[in-house]
């Protein structure tokens, strides 16, 4: 009997190890779950504290940069942990992990292209521009087609030119040469003739044009900025046979670059695209936009854009006048009484075809006329490219005249100097940041950038 008890006995106390051991390992599992929930949870809670930071940092985007250029992007100065101790703190947690702040994502020039593109997408793009590109292809080809620089050549190779020179300017001898020549001159209407050759002798006067500020150093004699200005023509008129202007993105930012960035003209009279002053940017007038386009600051980019201007311009009103017949008709008379001087007092030593100075002196009056057009394309004003009788059918102000010279900008070029001059005005600008904590058990890293950026 004794021993059907114990045997009973040891069955029961086996039973309550077995039950002990099983119960200990339930509540191990227990609390280690309660410890994985409890961790679990302060992870999430330290993640989105952390993600709050993140998001709020990503919030406080430049709001100027983008309202005028179109660019998401925050700065240093905007960089803090206040969010996340907030966050914490909401959740019960006076302290946390420490926020390490780092990955900074700079913007690029694929940033900026991105931007470019979503800027226009949502903005009226006003580059029905491009159609002043072919206007000047045009001209510029049929300016080369006139067979200028060969009659240019020939005059500057002439002693001619020297006599030319001297008449226009008003040597002592012009009476005695006018004398001379009279006997010679087969012209029906001599008198005629000398009075338009006297208006052209003050259209021709420097003093009277007020363009000696331009400094370009053109003369009645030295033709050699007229034969550069072909060259110009030339090249200008090559790139823009090669520009493909179906490539949307090459002429969004030549557009972009030439009308939202400041440049030569005055704050009164020029603002951004939407309409923002360029003195709440940076203080003074800066030449930005000319700076994309030639690579020079200051006087140096002013001086090149007003070169491009000068060749064009030119060019475009040589044109206008060399096909005028009754204008040209007019100063053929004139070369040909210059001609049959310097027949004359060199005594049939120099001859030259009046024709050839014909061309000389249109493009020294288109010359004349382009620096008048310069002058209106700083005041603000438009001058007029395409005029069909007397009426302008086409004109131009002077960002339209950068946008058509920009076409010939590189793209890598454009970008690279368009964000030289952003962070020269915003500081160094990020386009995404990445924020870690460590818990003790995780690691938690959140990054974020604008999804503009793809």
């Amino acid at each position: 009997m004794r021993k059907r008890i114990n045997r009973r006995k040891n069955r029961y106390g086996a039973s309550s190890v077995f039950l002990g051991i099983v119960l200990s390992s339930v509540i191990l599992i227990e609390c280690t779950f309660l410890t994985f929930v409890w961790e679990l949870d302060y992870s999430i809670k330290v993640n989105n504290a952390v993600d709050a930071q993140i998001e709020s940092i990503m919030c406080e985007y430049n709001r100027q940069l983008f309202d005028v250029y179109g660019i998401y992007a925050f700065t240093m100065n905007v960089v803090d942990d206040d969010v996340y101790s907030k966050a914490l703190l909401a959740c019960g947690y006076t302290e946390g992990p420490e926020l390490n702040l780092g990955g900074y994502k700079k913007i690029d020039r694929k940033a900026l292209r991105d931007a470019i593109n979503m800027y226009y997408s949502y903005r009226a793009s006003g580059i029905a521009i491009v159609q002043i590109a072919d206007v000047f292809s045009a001209v510029i080809e049929e300016f080369l087609n006139t067979g200028v620089l060969k009659s240019i050549k020939e005059y500057t190779s002439s002693p001619a030119a020297g006599y030319v020179t001297d008449i226009i300017q008003g040597s002592e001898k012009i009476s005695e040469w006018l004398e001379k020549a009279g006997k010679a001159l087969k012209i029906d209407d001599l008198e005629s003739g000398l009075k338009l050759f006297d208006q052209l002798k003050n259209k021709l006067n420097l003093k009277d044009n007020d363009l000696e500020d331009l400094s370009f150093g053109i003369g009645i004699k030295d033709m050699k900025p007229a034969i550069k200005l072909i060259e110009v023509l030339s090249e200008l008129h090559e790139s823009l046979g090669k520009s493909d202007f179906k490539i949307v993105t090459h002429v969004l930012e030549a557009n972009y670059c030439s009308y939202n960035f400041d440049c030569y003209l005055k704050p009164d009279i020029d603002a951004t695209i939407n309409g923002t002053a360029f003195s709440s940017i940076h203080e003074k007038n800066k030449d930005d936009a000319e700076f994309i386009l030639t690579g020079l600051t200051g006087n140096k980019s002013i001086a090149a854009v007003n070169f491009l201007l000068m060749q064009v311009l030119t060019g475009s009103n040589f044109l206008k006048d060399y096909l005028d017949k009754e204008f040209r008709a007019k100063v053929d008379v004139v070369s040909k009484i210059l001609s049959a001087i310097i027949a004359a007092v060199s005594e049939g030593t120099v001859e030259i075809d009046y024709r050839i100075i014909t061309v000389a002196l249109i493009v020294l009056l288109a010359t004349f006329k382009a620096g008048k057009d310069i002058i209106a394309l700083r005041k603000g004003e438009r001058v007029t490219l395409v005029k069909v009788k007397d009426k302008d059918l086409i004109t131009a102000g002077y960002r339209d005249f950068l946008f058509l010279f920009m076409q010939a900008v590189p793209d890598e070029t454009m970008e690279k100097r368009a964000l030289t001059i952003l962070t020269r005005d915003f500081g160094d600008l990020y386009t995404g940041i990445t924020g870690t904590a460590d818990t003790g058990l995780k690691k938690i890293s959140v990054s974020r950038s604008y999804a503009l950026y793809g």
